[in-house]
């Protein structure tokens, strides 16, 4: 940022910052206060530039032209001095300070300070800084910026015009991205964006910071000025929802062999582990506020269905344990494999059984509809051309009856289509073992006869290296968007509602 207009979101503090520049209305003492990353220090230069500029224009911001603006931009300003408090905390840098502060600028109007962090400074250090403050040369203005402004003592509040800085809207977020991307010809999917936006936080530094990573950090693509919602979450470690659900689903299912399984193979895939706690939180929030209001969805968390609220709460408390530990644990795999180890979901596996009882029987009345489906897949006159062709038709029609069979389909690599058989590659075990799952081949047969008018067998490979095309909607663990299910019902046809007959108990 260059003048008080570039400051986003926080046009309170930048229409009081120019107003009193015009004026020559200054504080001796500035306060600046809010979380990290909203423009607090960038804010303290610009204030720094507009008051000593040569060439000022009548609104109050610095012309970026002249040379005390130039200099300052590039950090060569003599009268600018900035102090770590962080790392120069004690009594002796304030002394200094306080020493030098007595000698007129070297070059511009003001000799200026600013001390980042101003908080940590010691309690002798903030005495000694007090009686700065209480008699200010002339020509000294101080600006003290930090995150903790609770930490402070009332005496130097008192002494300070003090401005708060607030976190960003996700809309203001977005457009600061938009902008710069836009600026930098740079093309990024919704959905990356969206990502960007969410794992920002409200911090316009940490927007650009991620921006910048995930741009510098392509690795696969082609064309770096395009970047995928898949680049995203590549270079960021952030995991794809599917894989939260189905830990999720494991766990629930008290199935702890295939639960320590996937965990490893996601340790191995290299997925961020914090971050997949964090959204493995959220997604046990949005299921726990659901269930609060009795409108689970469980279209969406079918695992859940039989979850009390106490049962989502523990869960949830160990996740909350585990994302915090894992910020310093030299084994980051050991805290899933701990929460896998101490959660026992008996009762829920019970009331479940129940429910597979009826979905065997269910299977067991569709099998000769399935044996057919092998049979006419013999007899099968498609060719690779053509399933790759409607490929997006046959998993669009699977979407609205199971949305993860779906995103599972996306991500699939369609490699050869030989004796009527189809392989696929997929990047996760679990991938594999949820299309070749035979409520999914049933539910692949129905739509194949009605995209194709004929249906085929097929086989999945695990390849770990492999990219995945498309991952799932980030919207289910982002930001949860509500699916429309009676205007899908409406265009349906019968085929689907036979698929969503399949997945009923899942």
């Amino acid at each position: 940022m260059q003048d008080f207009d570039e400051l986003v979101g926080q046009e309170h503090i930048s229409t009081t910052l120019k107003n009193a520049v015009k004026k020559d209305s200054l504080s001796h003492a500035y306060l600046f206060t809010g979380s990290r990353g909203t423009g607090k220090t960038s804010t303290a230069r610009i204030l720094v530039k507009a008051i000593n500029c040569l060439n000022r224009p009548k609104d109050g911001n610095p012309c970026n032209k002249c040379e005390f603006c130039k200099a300052i931009t590039a950090g060569r300003f003599l009268d600018l001095i900035e102090i770590d408090a962080a790392s120069n905390r004690g009594i002796e840098q304030i002394r200094d300070l306080k020493e030098k502060i007595e000698f007129s600028p070297a070059e511009g109007k003001y000799k200026t300070y600013i001390i980042d962090e101003v908080h940590m400074l010691t309690n002798e250090a903030f005495n000694a800084l007090l009686k700065t403050l209480e008699e200010p040369p002339e020509h000294v203005i101080m600006i003290l910026a930090t995150t903790d402004v609770h930490k402070l003592p009332p005496t130097i509040l008192s002494r300070c015009q003090r401005y708060d800085f607030r976190l960003g809207s996700e809309n203001e977020i977005r457009d600061l991205l938009k902008n710069i991307t836009k600026k930098e010809k740079i093309k990024i999917e919704k959905k990356g964006l969206d990502i960007l936006v969410h794992n920002a936080k409200g911090s316009f530094r940490d927007a650009l910071s991620l921006l910048d990573v995930v741009y510098s950090g392509q690795i696969e693509s082609k064309k770096p000025d395009e970047i995928s919602e898949n680049e995203v979450r590549h270079v960021l470690g952030i995991p794809d929802s599917t894989m939260v659900y189905y830990l999720l689903e494991k766990i629930v299912l008290n199935d702890k062999i295939a639960a320590l399984e996937m965990v490893n193979e996601i340790d191995k895939k290299g997925v961020n582990l914090q971050q997949f706690a964090k959204y493995t939180i959220l997604m046990l929030r949005e299921i726990l506020v659901q269930k609060m209001q009795g409108k689970l969805d469980l279209e969406e968390y079918s695992f859940a269905k039989n979850l009390s609220t106490s049962e989502i709460i523990t869960l949830i408390n160990h996740f909350l344990v585990a994302e915090r530990n894992l910020k310093n644990s030299s084994l980051p795999i050991l805290e899933f494999e701990m929460i896998i180890g101490n959660v026992n979901m008996n009762e829920v596996v019970k009331k479940d059984e129940k429910v597979e009882k009826k979905v065997k029987k269910k299977n067991e009345e569709k099998e000769d509809r399935v044996v057919e489906s092998k049979i006419s897949s013999k007899k099968s006159n498609l060719d690779l051309e053509r399933i790759k062709k409607d490929w997006k038709v046959l998993t669009n029609k699977i979407k609205p009856a199971n949305g993860h069979l779906f995103a599972f389909l996306e991500s699939a690599n369609i490699i050869s289509f030989d004796e009527s058989k189809l392989f696929m590659e997929v990047p996760f075990q679990f991938h594999k073992d949820r299309i070749e799952d035979p409520k999914s081949r049933d539910a692949i047969s129905i739509v194949c006869r009605e995209v194709f008018g004929d249906c085929f067998a097929y086989e999945c490979v695990v390849n770990g290296k492999m990219a995945s095309k498309k991952k799932a909607e980030a919207s289910v663990v982002l930001r949860k968007e509500p699916t429309k299910v009676k205007e899908k019902t409406k265009t349906r046809k019968n085929s689907s509602k036979d698929i969503e007959e399949i997945f009923k108990d899942m």
